[in-house]
């Protein structure tokens, strides 16, 4: 590893890490007094993880939860005191919008894989000759084992149907982008794993004990507090600048100036990444090619009687052939406890792409969609530009070739890579740690 000799000359490895969102602030709790740690971030700590309090409203700008699969975001929530403050979803109900109305998706549901039949059977979201080519699944063979889009792969064991009006909008909301380019081994390894063993989904997932865990966890004060935790458990120096470039010798130039250290962490969305990156141009060109969207959300409080139908669910997601102005509308308030105070609901849209006014395209779409025409009394929209980073098919040779091109203690990390999510990005702090030999 170049600048090997820092190990060993009596003084504390220094790391620079470039960003403060929840990936730079995770390298640096698990760096905390093994290495002299600054980070380089021009805004507030958390990235687009941002919540506000207004008027009574508990609203989250970013995201509002974390999967529960991955259990690195619920151990490091322990590990900083605050397991006390997870929370479930206090409903699990989910509607898909379709044909002009809402549809309950059928219970049992994993994804696109059916594990209960009668709710399948029952519901009028998909046709009976969708519903049969689903069932296809249970005598369909094995694919070929390489890595192919996951919607190419949802399409092949349940058909089309099920891929655009259950698999794909349900996927909306976490990678932005269209099935077919996906890479299903980048997004669902389960997956691919589970048709390399078992053949069927459908028979592996019925054969699979239900766990009782709930399949997200929030934090009751909000996603800021673990925010405000990690920045209290780290020992780091902050400098409120924004990065220019990274230079060989691991020194990075930023606005104010520059800082030295013995390795370099960039804990940045890739396209800002890439401008970083220009001494290295193998790697610059390789990250580039990480296509990031740009989203926003849009959060909305009203008086419980002005909302015309019951919030009796987590909300409700949109396939992309109804080609509607959201991807999807949480009922916050259902679905979590203390989101909005009594005798009020608050809904939060998510939408993608640049907009002048994101805010009025939520609210002509919760008209039409839930008949919604009084005012709202808080309306808050966030803005994320090119941060939802896409995995497209070969993402994982991709960030392969882009760690060979950089020197040993030049390292990327964040959601852009190798997990998209908190807890991923957590998980990825521990392996950022070891490639540090700390």
């Amino acid at each position: 590893m170049q600048h090997s000799e820092s190990y060993n000359c009596g003084r504390m490895k220094r790391v620079v890490i470039v960003g403060g969102g929840v990936a730079g602030l995770a390298v640096a709790y698990r760096l905390r007094g093994r290495a002299a740690v600054t980070i380089l971030e021009p805004n507030e700590p958390g990235g687009t993880i941002r919540t506000v309090r207004e008027k009574g409203f508990l609203i989250e700008g970013g995201p509002d939860s974390f999967v529960t699969a991955k259990p690195e975001g619920i151990q490091l929530c322990r590990e900083l005191g605050l397991g006390e403050d997870l929370i479930p979803p206090s409903v699990r109900k989910v509607y898909v919008f379709s044909r002009g109305s809402l549809h309950e998706l059928p219970e049992g549901m994993f994804l696109t894989v059916p594990t209960r039949i009668a709710p399948m059977v029952w519901t009028r979201l998909i046709s009976w000759p969708g519903k049969v080519r689903m069932g296809l699944d249970l005598v369909l063979p094995r694919g070929g084992g390489g890595d192919e889009s996951l919607g190419s792969f949802v399409r092949r064991r349940f058909g089309q149907e099920a891929l655009s009006k259950i698999a794909e909008p349900l996927m909306a909301g976490i990678f932005v982008a269209e099935a077919d380019r996906l890479s299903l081994r980048s997004t669902f390894p389960r997956f691919a794993d589970l048709e390399a063993r078992h053949r069927s989904l459908i028979r592996a997932m019925r054969s699979t004990p239900p766990s009782g865990q709930s399949p997200l966890v929030t934090l009751r004060s909000g996603l800021s507090s673990l925010v405000e935790r990690l920045c209290t458990g780290i020992d780091a120096t902050w400098v409120r600048s924004a990065a220019a470039r990274v230079d060989p010798g691991y020194r990075v130039v930023h606005a104010a100036g520059a800082v030295e250290g013995d390795a370099v962490v960039l804990a940045t969305p890739p396209p800002v990444a890439a401008g970083l990156l220009s001494r290295w141009t193998e790697a610059a060109e390789l990250v580039g090619r990480i296509r990031c969207a740009t989203t926003a959300t849009v959060s909305l409080g009203y008086r419980s009687g002005d909302v015309p139908r019951p919030l009796d669910g987590t909300g409700f997601v949109m396939p992309r052939e109804e080609r509607r102005g959201i991807l999807a509308c949480t009922w916050s308030s259902s679905k979590f406890v203390g989101r909005a105070p009594e005798g009020f609901a608050l809904l939060r849209c998510f939408l993608e792409g640049r907009m002048s006014n994101p805010a009025e395209v939520a609210r002509q779409e919760l008209r039409r969609i839930l008949g919604i025409a009084a005012e709202p009394v808080v309306s808050r929209a966030f803005e994320w530009p090119e941060a939802n980073p896409i995995y497209e098919v070969g993402h994982g040779e991709r960030i392969a070739a882009i760690e060979r091109s950089l020197p040993a203690g030049l390292l990327v990390t964040g959601a852009g890579y190798r997990g998209i999510g908190i807890p991923g990005c957590i998980a990825d702090a521990s392996r950022i740690t070891n490639r540090l030999g700390l």
